[in-house]
């Protein structure tokens, strides 16, 4: 996760006791580092999880301004962990909401039209 890639970001030194990855070409000296390299990739992969990050708030935004703009009342369904909520969504909407008997099988928010 993004977090966790993060935490590990200023961690890497401790993690790896060899130095070189390869020697240079030459005369020029030593090659990339392996710190060096998976520095670059985890940055690499942090900042794709930025912008998939981005990408969600921006959709997600762009459904709750459209919800907002249509005077339709909204209910919300709430209640403790693997209670019935999204089997009670799927009877009251006719819906395929995914719902198992089994802790944290929901944990996206939907928005459902009542029949």
């Amino acid at each position: 996760t993004l977090a966790q890639m993060e935490y590990q970001l200023p961690r890497l030194t401790k993690m790896w006791g060899h130095l070189e990855r390869q020697a240079g070409g030459q005369v020029k000296g030593m090659g990339e580092k392996q710190i060096e390299v998976d520095k670059r990739i985890l940055r690499t992969q942090i900042s794709t999880l930025r912008k998939d990050l981005e990408s969600v708030r921006k959709h997600r935004k762009l459904y709750r301004n459209r919800r907002q703009s249509v005077p339709i009342p909204v209910v919300s369904l709430v209640g403790y962990t693997n209670a019935g909520k999204s089997t009670l969504l799927n009877r009251l909407t006719g819906a395929d909401v995914l719902a198992e008997d089994k802790l944290f099988a929901t944990l996206d928010p939907t928005t459902r039209r009542v029949l």
